[in-house]
């Protein structure tokens, strides 16, 4: 029994506190027009109440003042002359006659008395219970937001106005944030696509320095026919013509990712050419050699003639800029890293409809810290590195550009030493297809 009344106890306190916490609730939501009506309305029948309590209390005591004198006399004062204030006290002589001015006094005036200072004490009451928090709060915000620090947050539980223009300086810190990241985040992205842009000029001048190499090293020994040197100009053009298209395009954009994918039908072999003419340039550079499917690649046009004769014609859809671009970048960062020797694998599965690209070095390969951390960008693995102005963003590059041509890019290290990139293409008309429609 008297656990059960102890939980209708327990049940009636937490029943009554809820009932308090909602009342609560309510004023502290109320707004400023309602709690001012609210607190004026407690002021009144405060200074009712303790007027009246004081005007009877000295009038109590006026009687007990009356009643020493006669009561003919007594009933002659209150019925004829009354006890007004300053008037009709000619029966009272000395102590008697101040007090009762006194009681007089204070039973006439205490209510504009209680009224003074009960409007004194509901303002700061007011302010103390609705203003000065919300209003610190507010202070503070602007102070902070003025010094840019805006890792705050303004939080006042009411919804009353300051309550909401609380929750509006909330929203405009976190659209100030937003702002500011948004900010950073194009800063990064545009000194990416400068990076990006400063790096892929390289490899096509590199490839060009090349050839101009090749043709002033064996064309005064007269060992250059007329046609490998057409053939070589023609291929200085179209790297010339390539540069020029991927300045129009670079300077139209904002990101790495709006870099356009612009796929065509090509055929398998002419694509294989333009890789080897990619090698035979790179391999006219460095003392390192640079072997493509097997041959050391110093003459693109017969190796491929070799190359072709067991393959047949087959046709992908690819964006070739796109593809050579990544081996460029994936060669020269090989380049810098070999020691004699790379080797460079195309590959093409037909039931997946993929196109892939292997480059092995022989130098010392990935670090375990450099195999995690090798495709994020500008990441060098050594300080030294910079001052050759490399950035440490070109494999970071292929990634996103294989990424766009719906492939990926893989980097390992290669079971007989040295680092393996492996990049790879979709080069279905079905998955471009796909890629376009959701970019």
């Amino acid at each position: 029994m008297d656990r059960v009344r102890s939980r209708e106890s327990v049940l009636r306190m937490d029943w009554l506190e809820e009932k308090v916490e909602g009342i609560a609730g309510y004023i502290r939501n109320l707004s400023f027009r309602k709690a001012m009506i609210a607190y004026i309305l407690v002021l009144s029948a405060v200074v009712f109440g303790l007027s009246y309590l004081t005007m009877v209390l000295c009038w109590q005591l006026e009687l007990a003042e009356w009643t020493r004198y006669e009561q003919n006399s007594l009933s002659d004062i209150i019925y004829k002359e009354g006890p007004i204030w300053g008037h009709g006290y000619h029966f009272a002589q000395g102590t008697e006659h101040s007090r009762i001015r006194l009681l007089d006094f204070i039973r006439v005036w205490c209510p504009f008395f209680y009224a003074f200072a009960g409007m004194i004490v509901t303002i700061c009451i007011f302010y103390k219970k609705r203003l000065a928090r919300p209003l610190a709060l507010l202070k503070d915000s602007v102070m902070r937001i003025r010094e840019n620090d805006l890792d705050f947050h303004v939080t006042y539980e009411s919804e009353d106005e300051l309550g909401i223009l609380c929750d509006s300086v909330e929203d405009m810190r976190t659209e100030l944030v937003r702002g500011k990241e948004e900010m950073w985040r194009l800063v990064e992205r545009q000194k990416e696509l400068n990076a990006a842009f400063a790096h892929d000029l390289r490899t096509p001048l590199t490839v060009l320095r090349g050839y101009t190499d090749f043709l002033m090293r064996y064309v005064p020994e007269g060992r250059v026919s007329e046609e490998k040197m057409q053939d070589t100009l023609a291929l200085m053009s179209d790297y010339l013509r390539r540069l020029e298209d991927y300045s129009r395009t670079m300077k139209g954009i904002r990101s790495i990712d709006e870099v356009p994918l612009c796929p065509e039908r090509i055929g398998l072999k002419s694509l294989e050419k333009k890789i080897g003419e990619v090698v035979c340039a790179l391999n006219q550079i460095g003392d390192v050699e640079i072997y493509y499917s097997g041959y050391c690649v110093k003459n693109a046009a017969d190796i491929m003639e070799e190359r072709s004769e067991d393959r047949e014609e087959t046709g992908i859809s690819a964006d070739d800029n796109v593809i050579l671009e990544v081996l460029e970048n994936v060669l020269s960062n090989a380049i810098r890293y070999a020691r004699r020797k790379i080797e460079v694998i195309s590959d093409y599965d037909k039931a997946e409809g993929e196109f892939s690209l292997t480059v092995w070095d022989d130098g010392e390969g990935f670090s375990k810290e450099r195999l995690e951390k090798a495709l994020k960008p500008y990441y060098k693995e050594y300080e030294s590195e910079e001052p050759d102005g490399h950035f440490g963003i070109g494999l970071h590059i292929c990634r996103e550009f294989c990424k766009k041509h719906g492939g990926t890019l893989n980097v390992a290290n290669s079971i007989r030493g040295g680092a393996v990139v492996t990049a790879s293409f979709s080069v279905s008309d079905k998955n471009l297809s796909l890629i376009l429609s959701d970019s």
